[in-house]
């Protein structure tokens, strides 16, 4: 009698222990992922440095168990909103000398302007000892034919950053 029982439940026991294995699994990858020297920690030495942040509604894209290990963060959407600048994506490159801390970044962002086409702005950030950056970049307009590509430098990004009120961002 009992082994028909357990037959019977089968199903409903594996599918428990699955969901507690998946519930635990994801709580401890945002808890390994938080804990990075190089992630949401050091959003605070990325304003510093003018570079972007790892935004809240950002989630990384790489596991724990993975080998690239929180180098990702994305957004859900890929289109901003009006009057919205959506960080899509950011790529860190932690440096391996020195304890896993920041060394180079890329970032992209979008905005919509005026007549609906999506600008973005992609940013390449190299950190040097936690008190110099040094950014390049590149500006377009997404999914827009022709694809008009603009290679910035410094001062570049920073009017388009002004224009686009990213205060943080732009060098003093």
């Amino acid at each position: 009698m009992k082994n028909l029982n357990l037959k019977k439940h089968f199903f409903k026991i594996v599918l428990l222990i699955f969901g507690i294995y998946f519930t635990y699994d994801y709580f401890d990858n945002r808890n390994e992922i938080k804990n990075l020297n190089y992630g949401i920690k050091a959003n605070e030495l990325r304003k510093a440095l003018n570079v972007p942040i790892i935004d809240e509604y950002m989630k990384a894209r790489n596991r724990h168990d993975d080998g690239f290990f929180g180098n990702g963060w994305g957004s859900w959407s890929k289109k901003p909103n009006e009057n919205e600048i959506l960080h899509i994506w950011k790529n860190v490159t932690p440096s391996e000398n020195e304890s896993y801390i920041l060394n180079k970044e890329m970032d992209g962002l979008r905005k919509r302007n005026s007549d609906g086409r999506i600008m973005q702005l992609n940013i390449y950030s190299t950190i040097i000892g936690d008190s110099i950056s040094k950014r390049t970049g590149r500006f377009f307009y997404y999914e827009s034919e022709p694809r008009m590509e603009k290679e910035l430098n410094e001062k570049e990004i920073d009017s388009i950053a002004r224009s686009w009120n990213l205060n943080y961002l732009i060098k003093k």
